[in-house]
């Protein structure tokens, strides 16, 4: 707080004002001798091995203090490279700018910039990160600097939103591994697949190269293959077959094409008669008709048409028990492929029955993620998946101490639960967390709590009530947050973030779920909402032309509901289109769908995990980011 006083004060007050502003100064100690060369490297390398990064980096500070102009580079690049373990970026970026690039040579000069590319990438600084890792790469260059360049290219890249560029980088970076280090050739090459998968089959079909081929044209044609089998299943020997003849000395890994081969046997696991178990009265009523609905448009556009499986509708009470009863009958009625339940309750009462005959998508998740069956497989809008994406972006983002804002009650509880796990998990600190009412339109009380302005406040009315006179006061937020997740629908979210701003807090970064957007851009209603950085699915934030068109239909078909629920429409799409995919995504690790709700992945445990894009709003629209 900033406090100015209008007269003279006693001594006395005077001194009891300093001893509320310092804090007390700790009697003189035994100066202790400073630590040897040999004892700092040994404390660093301590350090580093346990995850103390800021103590490490400041062992290795400590060591270029000391050390002479040419080794003090060599100290100063790697307390500055641990800096960046630990997430700990204006730090790094300090202790680069001190470096004297005069004095290093030209392997630490990469590594300089490499640090560089690092810092901007955690400020979102994608362009400035490109222009940083144009350096100059020779023959004489280590082939481990080479193989960083062209990964932290690949991630500016596909942050960027050039998969293409980014596939290539990862395909350039697999000359550079060491060929003995298998993980991570695998790792690399999984990377570099999962981000064509993510391209659309049009794009890959325009993007093949013309002969002579090489490594990547070969990457950019098995993946149009794979891409035309995942709606369209073919079989994939022959095709694989002539691959391999175009592209006899290709470096992809076996799991890879073994993923591909796998997929001639799909047509016999294509279900013919599907149960989709839903209900058809009660609360969920509009949602249960939106899921139907986006089911049937991807039955009926399918690309696949000599596949026409037999669809029957059940009607699932609201009692979770009868559910099995359900289940049951669908089966015997010749169901091999159950879709649904949806209700929590009742995928909770189905997989307590331990009576799962046939291949089983749900269309929400069981309370218990320790529990699971071979036959199910559990779909949903989960928001603690977003939640822990949050945290991972905002981690990304350079960031490592969060103040959070939720709504009271149980769905509030579970997005605080979720994120606080990941951004702990990653290192990160919750420095504090607020709940508000929902139904409110004046937040303040929870944001000042937030922000520290109460305490604050209240500092300053204890030193008026000793000084007895009327005194100037500026309340001032805490210095140490370095962003907010503010967990929030529209109505809240529209209110919250202009809250925020005249708190004091307009330069803290606000990250949020998916939930502060209607799924329709409203530039008017939005437009407070400027900066906030959100998750979505690809239906409402990709600009594929494949997805537009496809909204476009099921708005002509339902329009009194297509914009309310257009997320369910989008992930009863997804549930019909997983169907012939779930065999391969559950023996393959690293396969992914490439859904209207996002880039599909199959757990351990047999759940649909939603890798989400992001955006940020700007001029009440969202962008992307």
């Amino acid at each position: 707080m900033i406090v100015t006083m209008h007269r003279k004060i006693s001594v006395a007050s005077l001194l009891f004002l300093l001893s509320l502003l310092s804090a007390c100064v700790a009697p003189p100690v035994k100066e202790r001798a400073a630590p040897s060369v040999s004892e700092l490297a040994q404390q660093a390398q301590k350090a580093e091995e346990s995850g103390d990064f800021m103590a490490a980096a400041r062992a290795y500070g400590a060591l270029a203090e000391s050390a002479s102009m040419l080794k003090k580079g060599e100290y100063q690049l790697l307390s500055a490279e641990m800096m960046l373990r630990g997430n700990h970026i204006p730090q790094a970026k300090q202790i680069l700018q001190a470096i004297d690039t005069n004095t290093l040579h030209a392997d630490q000069l990469i590594r300089r910039q490499l640090i560089a590319a690092r810092i901007a990438l955690a400020e979102s600084d994608l362009a400035g990160a490109l222009d940083i890792l144009r350096v100059e790469l020779t023959p004489s260059t280590p082939a481990g600097l080479q193989a960083q360049v062209h990964d932290l290219r690949a991630i500016a890249y596909e942050r960027s939103g050039n998969l293409l560029e980014s596939a290539r980088e990862r395909s350039m970076r697999g000359q550079f591994l060491d060929t003995t280090d298998r993980d991570a050739i695998v790792e690399n090459q999984q990377q570099l697949w999962q981000t064509l998968m993510r391209m659309s089959d049009t794009a890959l079909s325009e993007l093949k190269l013309a002969p002579p081929p090489d490594t990547f044209s070969g990457w950019l044609e098995l993946a149009h293959i794979a891409k035309s089998a995942q709606l369209a299943p073919l079989a994939m020997g022959d095709r694989i077959a002539i691959w391999r003849q175009r592209y006899p000395d290709h470096p992809a890994v076996d799991e890879i094409l073994n993923l591909l081969i796998a997929r001639q046997q799909e047509e016999i696991h294509r279900p013919g008669n599907i149960a989709l178990l839903l209900p058809q009265s009660g609360g969920l009523t509009p949602v249960a008709e939106a899921l139907r609905d986006g089911f049937l448009a991807a039955h009926y556009f399918r690309q696949n048409r000599d596949y026409n499986p037999v669809i029957r509708i059940y009607d699932v009470s609201t009692d979770p028990e009868s559910t099995v009863g359900t289940y049951n009958q669908a089966v015997q009625d010749g169901a091999d492929f159950v879709v649904g339940p949806l209700r929590k309750e009742s995928v909770n009462a189905l997989l307590r029955s331990g009576h799962i005959s046939v291949p089983t998508l749900t269309l929400n998740y069981a309370e218990d993620e320790t529990v699971s069956d071979p036959n199910l497989y559990q779909f949903g809008l989960a928001p603690e998946d977003e939640a822990r994406q949050v945290a991972e972006r905002a981690w990304l983002d350079g960031n490592n101490q969060a103040l959070v804002m939720v709504p009271d009650g149980e769905w509030g509880e579970r997005v605080l639960g979720a994120f606080r796990h990941e951004w702990e998990a990653l290192g990160g600190i919750v420095l504090e967390a607020q709940a508000y009412a929902p139904n409110d339109n004046d937040f303040s009380v929870p944001i000042r709590a937030l922000l520290n302005l109460d305490e604050s406040e209240q500092r300053f009315k204890a030193l008026q009530r000793f000084v007895g006179e009327r005194l100037q006061f500026e309340p001032r937020r805490r210095q140490d947050g370095e962003f907010i997740f503010m967990a929030a629908f529209p109505r809240q979210a529209r209110l919250l973030k202009p809250q925020l701003k005249f708190h004091y807090a307009s330069t803290l970064p606000v990250y949020s779920t998916s939930h502060v957007f209607t799924g329709k851009v409203d530039r008017h209603a939005d437009r407070d909402m400027d900066d906030v950085i959100f998750c979505d699915m690809p239906w409402l934030l990709d600009r594929d032309e494949a997805l537009p068109k496809l909204r476009r239909k099921i708005a002509s078909l339902w329009p009194d509901t297509s914009d309310q629920y257009t997320r369910f429409y989008a992930m009863g799409i997804d549930a019909y289109n997983l169907i012939p995919n779930l065999r391969n995504m559950r023996l393959f690790d690293y396969e992914r769908f490439n859904g209207t709700t996002g880039t599909l992945q199959l757990t351990r445990s047999n759940r649909i995990f939603r890798e989400l894009r992001w955006a940020r709003i700007a001029n009440g629209a969202p962008r992307s980011y």
